[in-house]
């Protein structure tokens, strides 16, 4: 390989690099910018325009509204049927919304009661991680930021939808444009640094040796000396005892490791569990968090000692089994609302 040649192979590898993050703006970046857009469009519809937006998707997939009140808690709740099966509609407009599993559980109530196949829940927000599975198994399909702009990209206002993806295809020609911008000037340093190392090796090799090597002359033959003339052998020092070595470092103490189940996302879990675990009761209508530290639970009937077994499924989280409790009797029955504790703090 000729001179200075060694320098193509990085600068072929700046020239992949930006290549590959070229790939990524247009592949992965465009389209999430595009998508954060859309979001943020959705939030700033009034309510109406939203919901026919979303109707008008629905619709696509085959879905008709039914109108039935009596199955519905607010205008946010909406009764679908398709195929022969009705469907829960639940919207959460905004884009703060987090959805988590108490409005799960709230969702699956309703299905649980009005007899129905599942639900959709449609929110600019997003939805807690930890409450995907519980919505799966409620049959429960969830279109939240990731998902719900695909959805309904195609229903707004085009002029609105080419402001969006002008805007972001503009700040992707930004992006590539800079990367391209420093790759070259990666590969104009990199060629100056291989061109001054070439020259120098170069005029290292031109350059002749300055002198000839120096013989070195034989060291003088010592003479034999007489047994007056010899020195007395030094005696040899007395041998050093080895360093000590030092005591090992005491290890950090088992016992101060932090506990985890006083954590958020801890609590919020173990609530959905409790709530779900006492729902299933007999005498149980529904149970849900209506703060976080008061579980209202609907009874079917007012009869019987409710607490004897709501306590035990409280007791088995220490960090919940003293939250408040309120026991509320089936409609039109003339028992009162009941308070319980199943544990003190």
């Amino acid at each position: 390989m000729g001179a200075g040649t060694h320098w193509i192979t990085p600068v072929v590898a700046v020239i992949l690099l930006g290549g590959a993050v070229t790939a990524y703006l247009l592949r992965i970046r465009l389209p999430r910018d595009e998508n954060a857009a859309g979001l943020v469009a959705l939030a700033g519809m009034t309510w109406r325009d939203f919901i026919n937006v979303v109707l008008g998707a629905l619709t696509r997939r085959g879905y008709t509204r039914v109108f039935d009140e009596d199955a519905t808690r607010d205008d946010s709740e909406y009764i679908l049927e398709r195929e022969g099966k009705r469907w829960l509609l639940s919207c959460k407009h905004g884009s703060a919304f987090v959805v988590g599993s108490a409005t799960m559980t709230e969702m699956a109530s309703i299905i649980r009661l009005n007899n129905l196949a599942g639900g959709l829940l449609l929110t600019q927000g997003r939805v807690a991680d930890d409450t995907r599975p519980v919505a799966a198994l409620q049959h429960i399909e969830l279109l939240d930021g990731p998902t719900l702009w695909p959805e309904l990209r195609d229903l707004i206002p085009a002029e609105q939808r080419r402001a969006i993806e002008t805007d972001a295809r503009r700040r992707a020609r930004k992006q590539i444009v800079l990367v391209w911008l420093l790759a070259l000037l990666a590969i104009v340093v990199l060629v100056f640094i291989l061109r001054g190392s070439d020259d120098g090796d170069r005029a290292a090799a031109a350059t002749p040796a300055a002198e000839a090597p120096t013989i070195a002359a034989p060291a003088p033959v010592a003479q034999p000396q007489s047994p007056e003339q010899r020195p007395a052998a030094a005696t040899p020092p007395a041998a050093m005892p080895p360093p000590a070595r030092p005591a090992p470092a005491p290890g950090p103490s088992a016992g101060i490791a932090a506990s985890a189940e006083n954590d958020p996302a801890t609590l919020e879990r173990q609530r959905s569990d409790i709530a779900s675990a006492i729902s299933t009761l007999p005498m149980v209508d529904r149970a849900i968090w209506s703060t976080q530290s008061t579980l209202q639970v609907y009874l079917l009937r007012a009869q019987g000692d409710a607490k004897a077994d709501i306590c035990p499924l409280l007791e088995r989280y220490p960090a919940l089994a003293a939250s408040r409790v309120q026991l509320t009797p089936p409609a039109g029955s003339d028992a009162p609302v009941r308070f319980i504790q199943c544990r003190m703090y």
